[in-house]
């Protein structure tokens, strides 16, 4: 029924619009500009100026890598004629720090050696980098036939800094769908400031498929060979207009409605956008109750929200887990039977989860009781997560991760670490909401890592794949939770070693820090967004939120989870 794109053959779309976000406080729902060009700098690239030097044409050249209009016209004219044509800048960007430049001249040659900081795919996706990675880019340069220097041998692909990527690339939502097409999962896209629209990019990205981590844990909707029949959405009076070609005719109602979903939310992230309506070849597509002019709405069954009434806190008193709603007032819902040390509630709300003080024992209620019963035993078991068909999965250090089905098997899920070269240990997992997603605290004995993954199942058991490092400055990591379906929020140190509130963004891996009470050591969010976190003091653990800024106790125990 589905399409399932294995590979993400996505060209990067060079005349589109947009940039990245210098904060990593994305939410679905916020309006990214009130135009989707007007509020960026743009950069204005300079041409090669006469009798320019060695170093100054390499300079210039890069400078003008961060203007993409006509095709990269103006950096092209720091080229000899026939490396202009053949030079394709298509293929990736490196993003350095900027400030760590070197520059080498040996004869012909110039070698200019930054600070990496990641890398934009071929795709449009950003790809973190390792700590310590540099970029190293050789360039041989010649004089044309007019006597000026220019070069002439270059690697493909463009550096640029993260400042001229703040100021020419913007990051985007897209949407595709979970194995059984029931929900969207989230992905991101970069794409240039340029003359095209978001709108028409975001379209076209969705019909290339996600990126390469997802593609195997995901679906897509449109049928294969589906295309913009004008190859582009033009946007009137808030309404996005996307006429597809007529392979979308050969979906079924369940499929027109999961890409109809997909396009919809997707579109919806544009601030100039406010509906969307689909047509094949001029026709609207029809669907039954939905009208021609659709919004996210009239999709809520796909929601990649977070359910928007889990604020009643909840939190672990000794072997008690305590809720307390806003007037104050304490209800018991579960009893571990033991000391607990963290806890977790499934989606549906009727079943919890929780670790023992000592980490030698997974506990989990049935629906609607309050006994927490024994699942699982070990030595290091971490905060549990459930997924999206009440399996709880969870990682014990030194011995990997499992899942418990609902059958009460425990089985082991594969951890594919290749993509990252290295060889880790699991500290603690953290599923998304959409049950795909999956993210990963990986310790090499000495430093800890955050890596983003993607689970795929089938009937023999689950996998973890794509896994890829989603920031490069955390050395320790204490807990850590989803925040929004694009940012994490972890607590955790880097070099500098005091312990802080990291808001991490998955779109480029930018962070955020806020400064948190001493002694720091578990964390939740609720549906607003709100981190309330709590103390590792052993006699008396303290609950704080933040008030105006400050962060206050509020109440005495662990934080646990939100609820309704």
């Amino acid at each position: 029924m589905f399409n399932r794109i294995s590979a993400l053959t996505l060209v990067f779309l060079l005349t589109s619009c947009s940039g990245i976000p210098k904060s990593s406080e994305i939410n679905y729902g916020d309006k990214i500009s009130s135009d989707t060009s007007s509020q960026f700098v743009r950069v204005i690239a300079r041409p090669p100026t006469a009798g320019i030097e060695p170093t100054a044409l390499i300079q210039g050249f890069l400078d003008a890598c961060a203007d993409s209009t006509g095709n990269f016209a103006i950096a092209r004219q720091y080229l000899t004629a026939g490396i202009a044509k053949s030079w394709k800048p298509e293929t990736g960007i490196d993003v350095y720090e900027g400030g760590s430049f070197e520059f080498a001249n040996s004869g012909d040659q110039v070698t200019v050696t930054a600070a990496k900081l990641g890398k934009v795919l071929i795709t449009g996706h950003y790809e973190v980098a390792p700590a310590d990675a540099t970029v190293t880019t050789n360039f041989k340069i010649t004089k044309d036939s007019s006597g000026e220097l220019r070069i002439s041998e270059l690697q493909d692909g463009i550096l640029l800094s993260s400042g001229d990527v703040d100021r020419s690339y913007r990051s985007f939502p897209l949407y595709f769908l979970s194995p059984d097409a029931t929900e969207l999962v989230t992905d991101t896209v970069l794409v240039p400031v340029g003359s095209a629209g978001a709108a028409t990019t975001l379209v076209r990205s969705l019909l290339m498929g996600p990126s390469s981590y997802l593609a195997p844990a995901t679906s897509n909707a449109f049928p294969a060979g589906t295309k913009l029949t004008y190859g582009s959405v033009p946007i009137s009076s808030g309404e996005a207009q996307v006429d597809l070609s007529v392979e979308v005719l050969t979906a079924d109602e369940v499929t027109r409605r999961a890409l109809s979903a997909q396009l919809v939310w997707t579109l919806s992230s544009l601030p100039n956008v406010s509906s969307v309506r689909i047509t094949v070849s001029g026709q609207p597509l029809a669907l039954a109750d939905i009208g021609n002019s659709q919004t996210p709405s009239d999709w809520q069954a796909f929601s990649p929200l977070d359910r928007s009434d889990l604020t009643k806190l909840n939190v672990i008193r000794g072997n008690q887990i305590v809720s307390i709603d806003d007037a104050g007032i304490e209800t018991k819902v579960a009893d571990g039977g033991q000391t607990l040390a963290a806890a977790a509630l499934n989606r549906a709300g009727n079943r919890i989860a929780a670790v023992s003080s000592d980490g030698k024992e997974l506990v989990a209620s049935e629906s609607g009781r309050k006994a927490l019963n024994i699942v699982a035993q070990g030595e290091n078991i971490t905060r549990p997560t459930w997924d999206t068909s009440d399996n709880i999965m969870f990682a014990e250090l030194g011995r990997g991760i499992f899942e418990i089905g609902l059958d009460g098997k425990i089985r082991n899920v594969e951890l594919d670490v290749t993509s990252l070269g290295i060889s880790t240990q699991v500290k603690q997992v953290a599923l998304a909401r959409d049950g795909v997603r999956i993210a990963v605290v990986l310790s090499d004995g000495k430093n800890d890592s955050l890596a983003l993954g993607a689970v795929v199942r089938s009937k023999t058991g689950s996998q973890i794949v794509g896994l890829h490092r989603v920031e490069r400055s955390l050395t320790t990591i204490r807990d850590l939770t989803w925040k929004t379906q694009l940012t994490l929020a972890v607590l955790g140190s880097d070099l500098g070693g005091s312990v802080n509130l990291y808001n991490v963004s998955l779109l480029d891996g930018k962070e955020i820090i806020v400064l948190v009470p001493t002694d720091s050591q578990s964390l939740i969010v609720d549906s607003r967004g709100q981190v309330v976190l709590s103390t590792s003091e052993a006699i008396s653990p303290s609950v704080f939120r933040q008030d105006y800024g400050e962060w206050k106790m509020a109440t005495m125990g662990q934080v646990a989870y939100f609820s309704n």
